[in-house]
C-alpha cells in the first residue's frame, strides 16, 4: 500500500484511488527463452514515453529466482527513457531473490522474464496496480462474482475496480448495491 500511495496516488486525481490491474501466477519452465523486454504501461500508448507513473508492479517469488532459472530482468531507470532508447546488455539487471521475496518496479520500467536453462520450474505471482481512472488490463470486478465480492471489505472491493473513479471504460454490473449505484450514477452524470 505504501509503495502505491507514494507512486500512484499523486497521479490519481481528486476522489480517485488506484486499483488492482493484473493478478497472475507465472511459471517459467525448463528450456523457456527470455521474454521480450516490455513495459507494463505499453497498452496505454496514447501517453508518450516516458509516461507519468500509471502502474506499479510486484513479483512475489514462490520459488528461488536465479539467473539460470528465469529470474525477472529489469532495466533500472528505463521508466524515464524515450521510446526509441534501447538498453545496452550491461544495463539489464537480473533480480535474483529467494522464495518469499517481493520485487517492485514502476510500470514504465523495461522488464521481462529471463531464460530458464535449468531443469527446475520457477514460480512467481505478479500483482500490478494502476491509476483508478485507467481501464484495468484484467477486469477484476467481472472476474470476481458479485456474491463473493460483497463479502470483501469496502477497501478490497474498491481495489477490484468497483468504484467510479472518472474511469476510462468503467462499467456497471448487476448486483451493485443501491448506495454505490447512486454514487456511480451521480458521478457519471457529473462527468457528462
Amino acid at each position: 500500500k505504501t509503495v502505491c500511495d507514494h507512486f500512484l496516488q499523486p497521479n490519481c486525481g481528486p476522489n480517485c484511488r488506484y486499483q488492482l490491474h493484473v493478478s497472475a501466477a507465472v511459471e517459467i519452465g525448463p528450456g523457456a527463452r527470455q521474454q521480450m523486454l516490455h513495459r507494463e504501461e505499453d497498452p496505454f500508448d496514447y501517453f508518450p514515453v516516458p509516461r507519468p507513473n500509471m502502474i506499479v508492479a510486484s513479483m512475489w517469488a514462490i520459488t528461488d529466482f536465479t539467473a539460470d532459472n528465469g529470474a525477472t530482468l529489469l532495466v533500472p531507470g528505463s521508466h524515464q527513457w524515450p521510446a526509441e532508447r534501447k538498453p545496452k546488455p550491461e544495463e539489464i539487471q537480473c533480480a535474483e531473490m529467494p522464495a518469499g521475496s517481493v520485487l517492485f518496479w514502476l510500470g514504465g520500467t523495461l522488464h521481462g522474464g529471463g531464460a530458464n536453462v535449468t531443469e527446475e520450474w520457477r514460480y512467481g505471482v505478479i500483482l500490478t496496480y494502476s491509476l483508478g481512472w485507467l481501464r484495468q488490463e484484467e477486469n477484476q470486478s467481472l472476474a470476481t462474482p458479485p456474491d463473493i465480492a460483497s463479502q470483501f471489505s469496502r477497501e478490497l472491493q474498491d481495489m477490484l475496480g468497483n468504484t467510479a473513479n472518472g474511469a476510462l471504460g468503467f462499467h456497471f454490473y448487476a448486483g451493485m448495491d443501491s448506495e454505490r449505484d447512486l454514487r456511480i450514477s451521480e458521478a457519471s452524470l457529473a462527468q457528462s
